[in-house]
């Protein structure tokens, strides 16, 4: 009998995990949001808003793992850095940040 409730209880823990894993359009819609409330000038919330989506679109790699997703968005190229992020109950965790 506990055999069998653990069974249940891992399926149903792997399908909310399933269902809440975030997708792509959602994590450049938050990364987007990141780097505007971390921008002081006006100028680049203007460019953000602008054309932000595409720009972090561009520069983003997803690996889906089912039950969550590893986003990538690199911008090394320009000085920028590359910031690593976990989606997960469809929140982003953000887990490294390189310059």
């Amino acid at each position: 009998m506990k055999r069998i409730i653990s069974i249940i209880l891992l399926i149903v823990i792997v399908f909310v995990l399933s269902v809440t894993n975030p997708k792509r359009s959602a994590y450049i819609e938050w990364i987007n949001h990141e780097a505007m409330d971390q921008s002081s000038n006006i100028v680049e919330k203007g460019i953000l808003t602008l054309a932000g989506e595409k720009v972090f679109d561009m520069g983003t790699t997803e690996s889906d793992y089912f039950v969550f997703s590893v986003y990538k968005t690199d911008f090394s190229e320009i000085g920028l850095g590359q910031v690593t992020c976990i989606g997960i109950f469809n929140h982003f965790i953000p887990i490294s940040k390189e310059k």
